[in-house]
C-alpha cells in the first residue's frame, strides 16, 4: 500500500540509515519508547493501546493522510469509522497530516486549537521488493518487455504514448480509474490531430475493461507491480491525471504528479491545492492546450520536467521529508 511505504517505511529507512533511534512499533519494546506514531490506523485495539502507552508516559502522535471524514458513498456505514477516528485524534498528543487542506478538515471536525504538523510525501524512486519466486519475476519482466516493445512500435508509427497510473478506486475514495471518463472526449479529439495511445497502470483489469470500453484511441492495461512500475512509467511521454474534485481529492498530496515528473514524464492534470507549487512545471486545468503543446513541442516538455525535478530536489525528496519527521520526533522526545 502506497501510504504505508511513503509515510512509514521510506522515512523510517532514511532515518535508520542516519543512525536515528526509530523502529517499527514493537509492543515488547514499549518501555524503551519516548514516542509512538500511529499512521492512519484507529481501530479500537489501537485506541486502547495508545491510551496504555500514554499512561506509561509515552507521547502519542497520530498521522492522517486521507480525508476519512468524507463519506464517499453517502450512507451511514461510514459513521462508526468517523467516531473511531475522532476518538483517536482526540487522544493523540500531536496530530500530523499530509496536506494543509486535510489539517483544516481535522480542525473543523474536532473544533480543536491544537497545532497540526503538516508533513508531505517524499517522492519514491524505487520500491523495496520482498523475494519473489523466479517464475513470478520472469512473468513480470516479460510483461514489461512487451509493453516497451509495443510503445517502441507506436513511436515508430508516429503515435505518442500517454499514461494514467494509480489505484483503480476504493470504498473511501470517490476517484480512481473512473476519473478517466472526464477526459475521454479531449483525448479522442487530440488523437485526430496528433495520434496518441493510452496505457493504464493500475490494479484492476476488470475496472480497466469497464472504464475504457468503446474508447476510440489505442489503449492497454499494464498491471502495477513494484518491480516494473517505474520503468513502465518512464517509457511514456505524458501522464494524464484527471481528478474529480471533492472533499476527498482536495486533501490529497502531490504524489502522483511529482512521481511522474521525477520519472521524466510531462504532466497534464486537474488542479488540487497540493499541485499548485508545480504550476510552472505542468499544465493544470488546461487539457486541450496542455496536451497539444506537449505533443507539438518536446522542448517545453523537457523544460517543465527539469523544473519539476528542481522543485522535487528542493522540497520533496525522501531525505527532506525524513528530516521533517526527525524534527517532529525530536520535539516529542524532548517533551517525553
Amino acid at each position: 500500500m502506497a501510504s504505508v511505504r511513503i509515510r512509514c517505511l521510506n522515512p523510517l529507512a532514511e532515518l535508520r540509515s542516519q543512525g536515528y533511534p526509530v523502529e517499527l512499533f514493537d509492543r515488547h519494546h514499549a518501555d524503551r519508547y519516548a514516542a509512538v506514531v500511529y499512521s492512519k490506523v484507529y481501530d479500537d485495539a489501537s485506541y486502547e493501546e495508545a491510551l496504555w502507552l500514554k499512561s506509561r508516559g509515552v507521547r502519542v502522535a497520530f498521522d492522517l493522510c486521507d480525508n476519512h471524514f468524507f463519506d464517499a458513498r453517502g450512507d451511514s456505514v461510514a459513521e462508526p469509522r468517523r467516531r473511531r477516528l475522532v476518538k483517536m485524534l482526540a487522544a493523540a498528543d500531536q496530530l500530523v497530516t499530509s496536506t494543509e487542506p486535510l489539517a483544516d478538515v481535522i480542525r473543523a471536525e474536532l473544533r480543536d486549537v491544537r497545532p497540526i504538523v503538516v508533513i508531505g510525501d517524499g517522492v519514491e524512486t524505487r520500491i523495496a521488493v520482498p523475494h519473489a519466486a523466479a517464475w513470478r519475476t520472469w512473468l513480470r519482466s516479460a510483461a514489461l518487455r512487451r509493453l516497451l516493445a509495443t510503445l517502441a512500435r507506436e513511436r515508430s508509427a508516429g503515435r505518442t504514448p500517454l499514461v494514467w497510473f494509480g489505484s483503480h478506486g476504493g470504498p473511501t475514495a470517490t476517484g480512481g480509474m473512473a476519473d478517466l471518463g472526464s477526459i475521454r472526449a479531449v483525448l479522442e479529439d487530440v488523437d485526430t490531430r496528433h495520434h496518441v495511445s493510452l496505457t493504464v497502470i493500475s490494479n484492476s483489469w476488470r475496472t480497466y475493461r469497464r472504464t475504457l470500453r468503446g474508447w476510440r484511441i489505442p489503449a492497454r492495461y499494464f498491471a502495477w507491480q513494484p518491480e516494473t512500475f517505474f520503468a513502465g512509467l518512464a517509457a511514456h511521454t505524458i501522464a494524464v491525471i484527471p481528478i474529480r474534485v471533492d472533499p476527498f481529492s482536495v486533501c490529497k498530496t502531490n504524489n502522483r504528479l511529482a512521481t511522474a515528473l521525477d520519472a521524466g514524464v510531462a504532466v497534464v492534470a486537474d488542479a488540487i491545492p497540493s499541485y499548485e507549487p508545480f504550476r510552472g512545471a505542468c499544465y493544470l486545468n488546461d487539457w486541450t492546450n496542455g496536451l497539444a503543446t506537449y505533443l507539438a513541442n518536446p522542448a517545453i516538455r523537457a523544460q517543465h520536467i527539469a523544473e519539476g525535478r528542481r522543485i522535487i530536489a528542493r522540497d520533496w525528496t525522501n531525505a527532506r521529508i525524513a528530516a521533517q519527521w526527525r524534527d517532529l520526533f525530536d520535539t516529542l522526545r524532548a517533551v517525553a
